[in-house]
């Protein structure tokens, strides 16, 4: 039986979202998953070309969530302190001033299906990404490996976020998990 998880992808020419923009000379990326997040405290982000969304991906190497997607997205994690949301200031001339939560796992979690995982030949580097069920079967908010925007969920996750309305510019690509016996 497959189990499903979903990956998070934004959609890049939503004309309804706008993008979120580090000041130019901030140091690339501003948040790496597994290492601390240095400087966050005096980061500014702006809106550029649209709307406020829940989820950005932000130019400068960050994901970044909104106050109300945090909270849902707590409600999942419980006390889990592998991930933290450090709040940052996002200006917009055209939509005000609002926080915004740097999304970031304090570790790369250890969820792949090596075996049934596609790699380039010869690499590391992943194809086609295949979880491990016990070794996702009780989280539902995590990442898979140290690239900037992998934000991976769980079905029910998925479902509260739509039934939420926070899936403005935001796509849930399947990442299918083997049960194994």
């Amino acid at each position: 039986m497959d189990i499903k998880y979903y990956k998070f992808i934004v959609k890049g020419n939503d004309k309804v979202g706008g993008v979120l923009y580090a000041p130019e000379n901030w140091p690339y990326p501003i948040a790496r998953d597994g290492e601390e997040v240095k400087n966050w405290q005096s980061l500014t982000v702006e809106l550029k070309d649209g709307k406020y969304r829940p989820f950005h991906l932000c130019v400068g190497g960050a994901n970044m969530v909104n106050e109300e997607l945090r909270d849902l997205l707590l409600t999942f994690i419980g006390n889990d302190d592998d991930i933290e949301f450090l709040p940052v200031r996002a200006t917009s001339e055209e939509y005000g001033c609002k926080t915004y939560y740097i999304m970031h796992f304090k570790k790369i979690f250890d969820v792949i299906d090596t075996e049934n995982t596609i790699y380039v030949e010869g690499t590391d580097t992943i194809l086609k990404l295949k979880l491990d069920y016990k070794k996702v079967g009780h989280l539902n908010v995590f990442n898979s490996q140290p690239a900037i925007n992998d934000v991976i969920v769980s079905d029910e996750v998925r479902k509260s976020i739509k039934k939420n309305r926070l899936d403005l510019g935001l796509d849930f690509m399947p990442v299918y998990c083997s049960e194994h016996e």
